[in-house]
């Protein structure tokens, strides 16, 4: 059962502005499920800023009869775009995936981009550590796990380009790290944790599937 436009307007985080808006419903559609036992009402919404669109969920256990009932829908939670989830593999080590996690929620939630960059730093250490590369500055110890074939080229120039904005973050409390600084050492991190665990577990995975006459041929 759909519902007409109206001046109604709900509360929803829009990616495009990073912020928290009063979007302005456009339309809606609910329905009541039976094997669940309450309704449900999707909305497509407006940002009033950027005006891109937005869909949110909604659900009330004492809704039964549609919005005329006089029952309130519940909290909106964004379907689309969809909430970032951005997380590392399984394969990355724990304690790595969690200080992702953290720089994560600094960037999208906290928008607090100095200990962003900080937690970023955080995990490049731990790939470190779990790669044997323990002695000396971060700069050393990537310069080792690049001399030792772990990165290559273009990932170890990045990591070097790139590690001074959380090595300032953590040791210059003048330093205020931007949003785009704090992105791109989020990206770093996940590149660099990806490419040494998840791709190098996915690839041994690929070579152990293939036919043993096959390891280490070359086209003709």
């Amino acid at each position: 059962m759909g519902e007409p436009s109206t001046s109604e307007t709900l509360l929803v985080d829009c990616e495009t502005c990073e912020a928290t808006v009063a979007g302005n419903v456009e339309g809606s559609y609910y329905r009541y499920i039976d094997k669940a036992g309450f309704s449900v009402r999707w909305s497509l919404l407006s940002c009033p800023a950027c005006s891109n669109p937005i869909v949110v969920a909604q659900d009330d256990d004492d809704m039964r009869y549609g919005p005329d009932s006089g029952a309130a829908w519940g909290r909106v939670e964004r379907v689309y775009p969809a909430p970032n989830e951005r997380q590392l593999g399984v394969a990355v080590p724990t304690p790595i995936r969690t200080a992702f996690a953290e720089a994560r929620a600094c960037y999208t939630d906290a928008k607090a981009y100095t200990a962003c960059a900080i937690m970023c730093r955080k995990v490049l250490e731990g790939v470190c550590n779990s790669h044997g590369a323990t002695n000396g500055t971060l700069a050393a110890r990537l310069k080792k796990l690049s001399d030792d074939g772990f990165l290559d080229k273009r990932l170890f120039e990045w990591t070097t380009a790139l590690r001074m904005v959380g090595n300032e973050a953590a040791h210059d409390v003048d330093v205020t790290v931007s949003r785009e600084d704090a992105g791109d050492l989020l990206d770093l991190a996940e590149a660099v944790a990806e490419y040494l665990y998840t791709f190098k577990e996915k690839f041994e995975n690929f070579q152990k599937r293939r036919p043993p006459n096959t390891k280490g041929s070359s086209a003709t």
